[in-house]
C-alpha cells in the first residue's frame, strides 16, 4: 500500500509575488521577477507571466500581485494584434508581436485592433522566437 500525503506540484494558474517597485496601470501587464519581486520587463524578455485584472490599478513597492502563469488569460495589447499572433511584452508589460530575439510570452487567442484593448491570450512561454 502506497500512501501519498500531499503533493510538491503548484496547479494553481496563479502565484503572488511582492512589487519590486510601485506600477502604475498594473492590471493585464506582464510582469518578470528581479531580485525575488514582481517587476515590468524589458521589451522582449522572458517573464512570468501576466498580472490579473483584479490587480490594483496602482500598486505601491512591496506590495503582493498576483500573477497568471498559465491557461488563456487577459492582457492589454502595445499595437493591433490579429488572432493567432505570437506575442512578447514591450518595456511597459503590454503585449506587441513577437519579432526575432524575443520571447514568446503567449498567442492571441482575440484581435485588438489598436493599442490599450484587451485581448486573450493562450499563456504558452514558448522560447524565444528565432
Amino acid at each position: 500500500m502506497k500512501i501519498v500525503l500531499g503533493t510538491a506540484i503548484n496547479t494553481s494558474p496563479t502565484v503572488v509575488f511582492p512589487a519590486g517597485a510601485a506600477i502604475t496601470d498594473a492590471r493585464a501587464k506582464a510582469l518578470a521577477i528581479g531580485s525575488g519581486k514582481a517587476v515590468l520587463p524589458t521589451a522582449g524578455a522572458n517573464v512570468i507571466g501576466i498580472s490579473g485584472m483584479e490587480t490594483d490599478e496602482a500598486v505601491a513597492e512591496g506590495d503582493d500581485i498576483e500573477i497568471q502563469i498559465k491557461d488563456i488569460g487577459k492582457w492589454e495589447a502595445a499595437e493591433a494584434i490579429a488572432i493567432g499572433d505570437e506575442l512578447a511584452t514591450d518595456a511597459t508589460g503590454k503585449a506587441k508581436k513577437a519579432i526575432a530575439g524575443q520571447f514568446i510570452v503567449g498567442v492571441a487567442m482575440t484581435a485588438a485592433s489598436a493599442a490599450g484593448t484587451l485581448v486573450q491570450v493562450q499563456i504558452t512561454k514558448s522560447g524565444y522566437k528565432s
